[in-house]
């Protein structure tokens, strides 16, 4: 486990002017980007060129400038190398778990969890062949007698909502490595307080649209992981 501290981290990482000079970044409303030259395009679309590689934009669903500048700080606050934004917390929960997990495969999962999630893991997964089982998150015990050899990840909350019981994230981060699992963990309710990945999580997730935004007007997703993963 690395020393970090979050509001270091984001003040080390490059910091971004709006376009006329503005202190706050620049919002770009845009759907689709120019790319000047058609022959790099295909180069964009292989990933050899984006955001990081030449500073090339196409299309929002993929890179946005603005969304990037989130993305960057994110994995910042997180301590992960990348991250990328999604349009709600459950899309981002939803594309990470269908990202690692396949038909016959299964989750171990907290019973303690966000409703939507728990929707998801119990009665819209099934639907595609991933299975979960439910246990006390708190219990190793009870989490490494639920794993079986189809199982893929283990599932929690950093500090579940809406009960706030808090995970032992490192001593699940041990099960998940000895079994060669992925822990996935929602720190939706800690951001700036706790961070799973410096604690061995594998993949960190939020719902933007709570304490990170704060004013209830923005719904939004994030995941936080390694490139790889995130790519």
């Amino acid at each position: 486990m690395r020393d970090f501290n979050p509001e270091q981290e984001l003040w080390k990482i490059r910091r971004e002017f709006g376009e006329h000079g503005g202190v706050s970044p620049s919002i770009s409303r845009s759907s689709t980007f120019t790319v000047m030259d058609p022959a790099i395009m295909p180069d964009i679309f292989k990933g050899l060129r984006g955001p990081e590689k030449g500073g090339y934009f196409l299309y929002s669903r993929h890179f946005n400038p603005t969304v990037e500048i989130l993305n960057r700080e994110l994995a910042a606050m997180e301590g992960t190398e990348a991250a990328i934004c999604t349009a709600s917390g459950m899309a981002a929960i939803s594309c990470a778990l269908l990202q690692i997990c396949g038909k016959g495969d299964h989750i171990v999962s907290s019973d303690i969890i966000y409703g939507g999630t728990h929707a998801l893991l119990e009665y819209l997964l099934p639907e595609m062949g991933i299975h979960t089982t439910f246990v006390d998150i708190s219990d190793i015990g009870a989490v490494e007698e639920a794993i079986t050899p189809d199982t893929k990840i283990i599932y929690t909350e950093s500090i579940g909502n809406p009960t706030l019981k808090v995970s032992d994230i490192p001593s699940l981060a041990a099960v998940s490595k000895s079994k060669r699992l992925k822990l996935v963990v929602d720190n939706t309710f800690s951001p700036m307080i706790i961070s799973p990945a410096v604690l061995g999580a594998d993949v960190v997730i939020h719902s933007l649209t709570k304490y990170i935004n704060g004013a209830s007007d923005v719904l939004a997703g994030v995941i936080c992981a390694e490139k790889s993963f995130i790519h």
